[in-house]
């Protein structure tokens, strides 16, 4: 049952079946953890949020009224989680490259590859984290979430127009802040 719309495993769901509900959690999984990220730049707390946001939707799955799509309902309860805890905890920067662990075997090229690659998301990382919060979620779920303009604009509830002056706005800024971190290196990374 794979090829199911999110609608009909909530039907599922909501008829008794709550296994289905695990088909929702593997479609979205990646993206709701990336969204919790990009907001709260630290691995652990993400996936917690993505947890949380997950248990919070199967419990709210009743008030799902489909005036939206399951995704952006999602993205919405993983924003607002995200920014909760945010509130509740202060929130401490560490370098969380990923790790390259012993038993993963790359070739010199792939290798290379691996650090070019996060080491571009860590220069990226560090430029959103001195965006201010509006700029850097709407970034978030515009680039990363590939969410339209009109579904930003459900999640957050914030209007239409201001979400594309919040992007804009964002973008120079990313662009102002990577040109600080990189001088000359900026070209190559965008």
């Amino acid at each position: 049952m794979n090829t199911a719309t999110d609608i009909e495993i909530i039907q599922h769901v909501l008829a008794g079946n709550t296994e289905m509900y695990s088909l929702l959690v593997n479609r979205y999984k990646n993206k709701v953890f990336s969204l919790a990220y990009a907001i709260v730049s630290n691995r652990e707390d993400a996936e917690e949020i993505a947890q949380d946001a997950f248990v919070k939707a199967f419990k709210g799955l009743e008030s799902f009224k489909e005036r939206s799509s399951f995704s952006t309902w999602l993205y919405r309860i993983v924003v607002n989680t995200a920014l909760n805890k945010k509130k509740l905890k202060k929130w401490t920067t560490v370098d969380d490259t990923d790790l390259i662990t012993q038993d993963e075997q790359f070739g010199f090229d792939s290798l290379t590859q691996y650090l070019k690659i996060e080491d571009q998301k860590k220069f990226i990382r560090m430029a959103l984290h001195s965006l201010n919060k509006q700029e850097k979620l709407c970034l978030t779920l515009f680039y990363l979430s590939e969410l339209s303009v009109k579904e930003i604009q459900e999640i957050t509830a914030i209007s239409e127009s201001n979400i594309k002056v919040l992007l804009l706005r964002g973008r120079k800024h990313l662009y102002e802040e990577l040109k600080k971190l990189l001088k000359s290196e900026v070209k190559n990374l965008i």
